[in-house]
């Protein structure tokens, strides 16, 4: 089994400057045999974790400074900020974010503070991929800047900045000048929100893709000239008024934080800086993730090291609600229809907000929910008598506390209710780093979470770091399933320790629904090695689809005839086919690209096909090694990689000739 501590598999090639529009990358080393599937408890005690449903794990994690906000396009008020001072802007100011947006067809808005009368200002893209900044005080009114069409490219993280030094606003897209106007007074300011994504105005215009790194520095012109855009995630230089979209939550990071409302947003690693550090256990972490029906994690002990009693404890976790609204429990130390007892019993309520129960009332409610979609640390602790509830390092309602939590003997439980033997109150996402520890209250007054995963400290009774992915993903995106024997295979490998085995007979890896995998309208690059060990029926090495429609894709072979392969679409719809056929047990490189709207198939870096196809793929499925529909591939797959919104190859090329790189851009 691993350790805490793996690492990504090592590449000899150079940092990937791309690496920021990987969405996925398997390269499928580790210890041969090894799945998803087992789970290890990394405290002193090394309790047996028993695996219920098929909760999984992988390395989506809290940790890490390289994040975006998606936004679907249709949530009304996506997200909001209240106005303050901050935002009256009477002299030098300087407003930029990254956007990544599907498509530039229409008026979206990125950031704006807009309403009838006083000081307004929008930054926006138009239809067409045109930058725009209006700027319009109600007593001056005025154009708005304008950069020419195509300044901003659909499926590329573009960086815009709208600066005014002395009498002269600037707008730039990618650190250059695409226009200037000149202005007199600012104006009067409205009371009205900062919003990100849509226009407050009319509740439109609303924005499709990711936002990353939104500034607003508020007396400074930070950009006077033209610039390279920053390789690192933004920070809160003096007079920053808001600085969000950067973080594991939604979070204004500025010295004087506004809180944030939220609704339809989702917090993603997908970000325009990519990473400049391989993906590691002992510095990004793991999850565990349940998908709401019937997934658990049992503790099986036989001793009393989770039945708390009447002392001190600390009960934490960073959990990533998918699904809101419902009551779902994070753990529970009660056993299976325990009546009497009382068990330590961390859950949410219908309002999302956290709780303490005591077999089977809510003894303490936190003041403060959890926000869906969104990384949030919770933790329920007792100290000398009172238990506190804290969302986010923030104390949020206390509780006089006197139970004696004599249960936690048998078999604490995870991600579902334990009285009801898991049949009930599912958790819907995302649970990471999960420790209990016995003894002590580790927290005693409001703290800042920790960013680095936890350690059994001294009275540690249960950990759950969720870091024993055999096929991990090194962008750090997704948590992947292992069906059936899908599992690691250090006999046959190309590049590394291993490579992904599937027997043809129910193997396959799957991974939660997620826009990332909406490739759109984009350009693409999906590519593996391939070594194929039969071709008696339609085989799939990479599925997006969820339905037979035409919005997913599908990369695998064909069934009609032996080695023929392509990329297919809807009901085994052809969108190209191969000219040459992959040979059995052998190594080979396929590649599927898509420039602009033609798509070409590579075969060890040889053309084999190309047809044009503008699809716009906007199913979100993860499917590897099957179709969505169950025809699995029979062999090998070493170092798959997705690359969103880039052709990676548009001529003859050689293929890889070692594993691609972990990191990157520099």
């Amino acid at each position: 089994m691993f350790a805490a501590g793996k690492t990504a598999a090592v590449s000899g090639a150079a940092p990937d400057d791309k690496f920021n529009y990987v969405t996925m990358l398997l390269h499928g080393d580790g210890t041969n045999g090894a799945q998803n599937n087992t789970f290890i408890d990394g405290s002193t005690n090394n309790f047996t974790i028993t695996r219920n449903g098929n909760t999984t794990q992988g390395s989506f994690s809290p940790y890490g400074s390289n994040w975006s906000n998606y936004f679907n396009g249709s949530s009304s008020t996506p997200l909001n900020f209240p106005d303050n001072n901050g935002f009256t802007f009477d002299a030098d100011f300087t407003i930029e974010a990254w956007v990544f947006l599907s498509s530039t067809s229409a008026f979206q808005i990125v950031t704006s503070k807009w309403d009838v009368g006083g000081q307004e200002w929008i930054l926006a893209v138009d239809s067409g991929g045109v930058a725009e900044f209006h700027w319009a005080p109600y007593s001056e009114g005025g154009p708005a800047i304008e950069s020419s069409s195509g300044a901003v490219t659909a499926n590329q993280w573009t960086h815009l900045a709208a600066v005014r030094s002395g009498s002269t606003i600037t707008l730039y897209v990618n650190g250059t000048s695409v226009g200037t106007r000149t202005n007199g007074t600012a104006g009067t300011n409205r009371t009205t929100l900062v919003t990100v994504g849509y226009l407050q105005y009319l509740g439109g215009d609303k924005l499709t893709g990711y936002v990353s790194n939104l500034r607003i520095v508020k007396g400074t012109a930070v950009y006077t000239a033209s610039f390279t855009p920053s390789t690192t995630p933004l920070t809160a230089i003096s007079g920053t008024s808001l600085l969000t979209c950067q973080s594991n939550r939604f979070v204004d990071n500025s010295a004087s934080p506004l809180t944030a409302s939220v609704n339809g947003v989702t917090v993603q690693r997908f970000n325009p800086f990519g990473t400049s550090t391989a993906y590691s256990t002992s510095v990004i972490g793991g999850s565990g993730y349940f998908d709401g029906n019937g997934d658990n994690l049992i503790a099986v002990s036989a001793n009393t090291a989770n039945a708390m009693g009447t002392g001190d404890w600390t009960a934490e976790a960073w959990i990533y609600l998918t699904v809101g609204g419902g009551t779902p429990f994070v753990f529970d130390t009660l056993p299976s229809g325990s009546g009497s007892a009382t068990g330590l019993r961390m859950r949410l309520n219908a309002s999302n907000q956290l709780q303490l129960w005591q077999y089977g009332s809510a003894v303490l409610t936190s003041s403060a929910s959890v926000t869906v979609n969104a990384w949030t640390h919770v933790a329920l602790v007792k100290n000398s008598g009172t238990t506190t509830a804290y969302v986010n390092g923030t104390a949020s309602n206390t509780y006089s506390d006197s139970g004696n939590y004599t249960c936690g003997t048998d078999r604490p439980m995870i991600g579902s209710d334990g009285f009801n033997n898991g049949s009930e109150n599912s958790f819907p996402g995302y649970i990471s780093n999960l420790r209990l520890v016995k003894g002590t209250a580790v927290y005693t007054a409001s703290f800042t979470p920790n960013t680095a995963p936890l350690s059994a400290i001294t009275n540690t009774s249960l950990l759950l770091n969720t870091v024993n992915a055999a096929i991990f993903d090194n962008a750090m995106m997704n948590d992947l399933e292992t069906v059936g024997n899908a599992q690691i295979s250090t006999t046959v490998k190309k590049y590394g320790t291993g490579s992904l085995a599937f027997d043809g007979t129910g193997d396959y890896l799957t991974g939660k629904s997620n826009p990332i995998y909406a490739i759109g309208t984009a350009n693409f690059t999906v590519e593996a090695w391939v070594y194929p060990t039969a071709f008696s029926a339609y085989r799939a090495v990479f599925d997006t689809r969820t339905t037979l429609s035409n919005g997913g894709m599908d990369l695998g072979l064909a069934s009609s005839s032996a080695g023929v392969w392509g990329l297919y679409k809807g009901s085994a719809v052809t969108v190209v086919q191969s000219s040459t056929n992959l040979t059995l047990n052998t190594w080979q490189h396929i590649a599927a690209v898509r420039s602009g709207s033609t798509v070409t198939l590579y075969l060890d870096g040889v053309s084999v096909g190309s047809a044009t196809d503008a699809q716009d793929f906007t199913e979100q499925g993860c499917h590897v090694g099957r179709t969505f529909d169950n025809y699995t591939w029979s062999g090998y797959i070493d170092d798959l990689r997705v690359t969103r919104g880039y052709a990676r190859y548009t001529t003859t090329f050689t293929p890889p000739t070692a594993a691609f790189p972990n990191t990157g851009p520099i």
